[in-house]
């Protein structure tokens, strides 16, 4: 059996893709950086871990019926968003850190208690880079000033199930999140191929 196989179109696209040179990804890197905030604060509020996996359940709270942040403890924060609070005093108390007896009546996810209002959505800071003369372009999150009251980072504790902790390891984007960062970047490239087409 034999065929013939027109390849002109791919002669196009591929000399358009070479003719983008090193293009600026920054636009894009502006979407992955809010890719990464949203499925951050989506996964964290339904209880799953990086993969998209149910962490496992907290069971030391919450002591009786369970209860909602008051105003204070959600650092002052206005509307469904919470506001940073790192070290230093903050209106939740030293370095943003509930007191014990807080802590345990408030009913939100694992390593959320305050749910919309915890360190682990509003420390959330995002980034990008792009190596010079690199191709490369890099977009990322990290957590800062999340601390106990003695000022020790604990996150990467529960992340990595230091002694006797589950792992809740929320490094990481889900597949859901990952699944529109692919569309995002396939439309990002799909609109400068577009640009050189039309300059062509």
């Amino acid at each position: 059996m034999s065929s013939i196989v027109d390849l002109r179109g791919l002669d196009r696209l591929i000399s358009r893709v070479r003719a983008l040179g090193t293009p600026d990804a920054s636009p894009l890197m502006m979407t992955w950086q809010r890719l990464i905030i949203e499925d951050n604060r989506r996964g964290v509020l339904a209880g799953l871990d990086k993969d998209g996996n149910p962490m496992r359940p907290v069971t030391y709270r919450p002591v009786g019926k369970g209860a909602k942040p008051t105003k204070s403890q959600k650092n002052n924060a206005k509307g469904r968003r919470g506001v940073f609070g790192g070290i230093g005093p903050n209106p939740a108390g030293t370095n943003n850190n509930l007191r014990p007896d807080e802590y345990r009546r408030l009913s939100g996810p694992p390593l959320a208690p305050r749910g919309a209002f915890s360190r682990v959505i509003t420390n959330l800071r995002t980034g990008y880079e792009h190596s010079a003369g690199s191709d490369l372009w890099t977009a990322y999150g990290f957590w800062d000033e999340v601390v106990s009251v003695n000022g020790r980072p604990f996150l990467s504790a529960h992340f990595r199930g230091a002694g006797r902790l589950p792992v809740r390891d929320l490094r990481g984007v889900r597949p859901e999140g990952r699944e529109k960062a692919r569309r995002a970047a396939i439309a990002w490239m799909s609109d400068q191929v577009r640009v050189v087409a039309r300059s062509a």
